[in-house]
Protein backbone atom coordinates (compact mmCIF):
# COMPACT_ATOMS: atom_id res chain seq x y z
CA UNK A 1 0.00 0.00 0.00
CA UNK A 2 1.51 3.39 -1.00
CA UNK A 3 2.34 5.79 1.84
CA UNK A 4 -0.43 8.25 0.91
CA UNK A 5 -2.99 5.42 0.99
CA UNK A 6 -1.57 4.19 4.30
CA UNK A 7 -1.86 7.67 5.79
CA UNK A 8 -5.49 8.01 4.65
CA UNK A 9 -6.27 4.48 5.82
CA UNK A 10 -4.78 5.19 9.25
CA UNK A 11 -6.75 8.45 9.49
CA UNK A 12 -9.92 6.47 8.75
CA UNK A 13 -9.09 4.06 11.58
CA UNK A 14 -8.39 6.97 13.92
CA UNK A 15 -11.81 8.39 13.11
CA UNK A 16 -13.51 5.09 14.01
CA UNK A 17 -14.15 3.63 10.57
CA UNK A 18 -14.93 -0.06 11.21
CA UNK A 19 -14.32 -1.10 7.61
CA UNK A 20 -10.86 0.48 7.62
CA UNK A 21 -10.09 -1.25 10.91
CA UNK A 22 -11.32 -4.60 9.55
CA UNK A 23 -9.11 -4.15 6.47
CA UNK A 24 -6.14 -3.36 8.69
CA UNK A 25 -6.80 -6.48 10.73
CA UNK A 26 -7.16 -8.70 7.65
CA UNK A 27 -4.10 -7.21 5.98
CA UNK A 28 -1.71 -7.49 8.94
CA UNK A 29 -3.02 -10.25 11.23
CA UNK A 30 -1.02 -13.10 9.70
CA UNK A 31 2.22 -11.13 9.46
CA UNK A 32 1.97 -10.01 13.09
CA UNK A 33 1.03 -13.50 14.26
CA UNK A 34 4.04 -15.00 12.43
CA UNK A 35 6.29 -12.31 13.90
CA UNK A 36 4.99 -13.00 17.42
CA UNK A 37 5.34 -16.78 16.99
CA UNK A 38 8.99 -16.36 16.01
CA UNK A 39 9.60 -14.40 19.20
CA UNK A 40 7.54 -16.43 21.68
CA UNK A 41 7.62 -19.89 20.06
CA UNK A 42 4.14 -20.24 21.57
CA UNK A 43 1.16 -19.79 19.22
CA UNK A 44 -1.30 -19.18 22.08
CA UNK A 45 0.81 -16.38 23.56
CA UNK A 46 1.41 -14.96 20.09
CA UNK A 47 -2.30 -14.97 19.30
CA UNK A 48 -3.16 -13.30 22.62
CA UNK A 49 -0.57 -10.58 22.03
CA UNK A 50 -1.73 -9.85 18.48
CA UNK A 51 -5.37 -9.75 19.58
CA UNK A 52 -4.41 -7.44 22.43
CA UNK A 53 -2.75 -5.04 19.99
CA UNK A 54 -5.82 -4.91 17.76
CA UNK A 55 -8.19 -4.54 20.73
CA UNK A 56 -6.08 -1.68 22.03
CA UNK A 57 -6.05 -0.03 18.59
CA UNK A 58 -9.81 -0.15 18.35
CA UNK A 59 -10.45 0.96 21.93
CA UNK A 60 -8.00 3.86 21.62
CA UNK A 61 -8.56 4.68 17.93
CA UNK A 62 -9.44 8.32 18.62
CA UNK A 63 -6.20 8.93 20.53
CA UNK A 64 -3.82 7.07 18.21
CA UNK A 65 -0.88 9.10 16.95
CA UNK A 66 -0.50 9.94 13.26
CA UNK A 67 1.39 7.12 11.54
CA UNK A 68 2.92 7.03 8.08
CA UNK A 69 4.26 3.44 8.17
CA UNK A 70 1.56 1.21 9.61
CA UNK A 71 3.27 -2.19 9.70
CA UNK A 72 6.37 -0.96 11.57
CA UNK A 73 4.07 0.81 14.03
CA UNK A 74 2.06 -2.40 14.56
CA UNK A 75 5.22 -4.49 14.99
CA UNK A 76 6.55 -2.04 17.57
CA UNK A 77 3.24 -2.14 19.47
CA UNK A 78 3.30 -5.95 19.30
CA UNK A 79 6.90 -6.06 20.48
CA UNK A 80 5.93 -4.02 23.55
CA UNK A 81 2.98 -6.33 24.27
CA UNK A 82 5.25 -9.37 24.00
CA UNK A 83 7.86 -7.81 26.29
CA UNK A 84 5.14 -7.04 28.83
CA UNK A 85 3.84 -10.60 28.58
CA UNK A 86 7.33 -12.01 29.12
CA UNK A 87 7.85 -9.66 32.06
CA UNK A 88 4.53 -10.73 33.55
CA UNK A 89 5.44 -14.38 33.07
CA UNK A 90 8.73 -13.77 34.87
CA UNK A 91 6.86 -12.02 37.70
CA UNK A 92 4.42 -14.90 37.86
CA UNK A 93 7.30 -17.37 38.09
CA UNK A 94 8.95 -15.29 40.83
CA UNK A 95 5.63 -15.37 42.68
CA UNK A 96 5.46 -19.16 42.38
CA UNK A 97 9.10 -19.42 43.52
CA UNK A 98 8.33 -17.26 46.57
CA UNK A 99 5.47 -19.59 47.53
CA UNK A 100 7.78 -22.57 47.19
CA UNK A 101 10.42 -20.92 49.37
CA UNK A 102 7.82 -20.20 52.05
CA UNK A 103 6.72 -23.82 51.95
CA UNK A 104 10.32 -25.03 52.19
CA UNK A 105 11.01 -22.73 55.15
CA UNK A 106 8.24 -24.39 57.11
CA UNK A 107 9.74 -27.87 57.00
CA UNK A 108 9.26 -28.16 60.77
CA UNK A 109 5.47 -27.94 60.38
CA UNK A 110 3.46 -31.13 60.64
CA UNK A 111 2.57 -32.76 57.32
CA UNK A 112 -1.05 -31.58 57.34
CA UNK A 113 0.07 -27.94 57.68
CA UNK A 114 2.44 -28.41 54.73
CA UNK A 115 -0.40 -29.87 52.68
CA UNK A 116 -2.70 -27.00 53.64
CA UNK A 117 -0.03 -24.47 52.65
CA UNK A 118 0.43 -26.10 49.24
CA UNK A 119 -3.34 -26.23 48.69
CA UNK A 120 -3.65 -22.56 49.57
CA UNK A 121 -0.79 -21.73 47.19
CA UNK A 122 -2.52 -23.61 44.37
CA UNK A 123 -5.86 -21.91 45.07
CA UNK A 124 -4.27 -18.48 45.02
CA UNK A 125 -2.41 -19.13 41.77
CA UNK A 126 -5.52 -20.59 40.13
CA UNK A 127 -7.67 -17.68 41.24
CA UNK A 128 -5.16 -15.17 39.88
CA UNK A 129 -5.06 -17.05 36.57
CA UNK A 130 -8.84 -16.71 36.29
CA UNK A 131 -8.62 -12.92 36.27
CA UNK A 132 -8.94 -11.17 32.92
CA UNK A 133 -5.54 -10.40 31.39
CA UNK A 134 -5.60 -6.64 32.04
CA UNK A 135 -6.85 -7.10 35.61
CA UNK A 136 -4.15 -9.69 36.28
CA UNK A 137 -1.55 -7.27 34.89
CA UNK A 138 -2.79 -4.47 37.18
CA UNK A 139 -2.86 -6.84 40.18
CA UNK A 140 0.74 -7.98 39.55
CA UNK A 141 2.00 -4.45 39.07
CA UNK A 142 0.42 -3.39 42.36
CA UNK A 143 1.06 -6.46 44.52
CA UNK A 144 4.30 -7.84 43.08
CA UNK A 145 6.06 -4.85 41.52
CA UNK A 146 4.75 -2.65 44.35
CA UNK A 147 3.75 0.15 41.96
CA UNK A 148 1.31 2.81 43.10
CA UNK A 149 -2.08 3.26 41.47
CA UNK A 150 -0.80 6.45 39.82
CA UNK A 151 2.29 4.68 38.44
CA UNK A 152 0.19 1.85 37.02
CA UNK A 153 -2.28 4.30 35.47
CA UNK A 154 0.56 6.19 33.83
CA UNK A 155 2.22 3.02 32.54
CA UNK A 156 -1.02 1.59 31.12
CA UNK A 157 -2.55 4.84 29.92
CA UNK A 158 -5.62 4.45 32.14
CA UNK A 159 -7.18 6.65 34.77
CA UNK A 160 -6.26 6.06 38.42
CA UNK A 161 -9.93 5.33 39.16
CA UNK A 162 -9.97 2.58 36.52
CA UNK A 163 -6.88 1.03 38.12
CA UNK A 164 -8.44 1.24 41.61
CA UNK A 165 -11.61 -0.38 40.27
CA UNK A 166 -9.61 -3.21 38.66
CA UNK A 167 -7.63 -3.80 41.87
CA UNK A 168 -10.78 -3.87 44.00
CA UNK A 169 -12.49 -6.24 41.58
CA UNK A 170 -9.42 -8.51 41.48
CA UNK A 171 -9.28 -8.73 45.27
CA UNK A 172 -13.01 -9.42 45.48
CA UNK A 173 -12.79 -12.14 42.83
CA UNK A 174 -9.84 -13.80 44.53
CA UNK A 175 -11.62 -13.66 47.91
CA UNK A 176 -14.77 -15.09 46.36
CA UNK A 177 -12.87 -17.99 44.82
CA UNK A 178 -11.27 -18.77 48.19
CA UNK A 179 -14.63 -18.70 49.96
CA UNK A 180 -16.45 -20.76 47.32
CA UNK A 181 -13.75 -23.38 46.86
Amino acid sequence: MPKDCQHTHWDNIRSGNEDAFRQLFELHWQDLFTYACRITRDPATAQDAVQSVFIHLWEKHSSLPPVTAILPYLRTALKHRLLNAMRDENLYQKHVDTFRQVAENYQANPAHEQLHLKETEQQLLQSMNRLPERMKEVFYMHRVEDLSVAEIALRLGSSPQTIRNQLNTAVQRIKHIFIVE
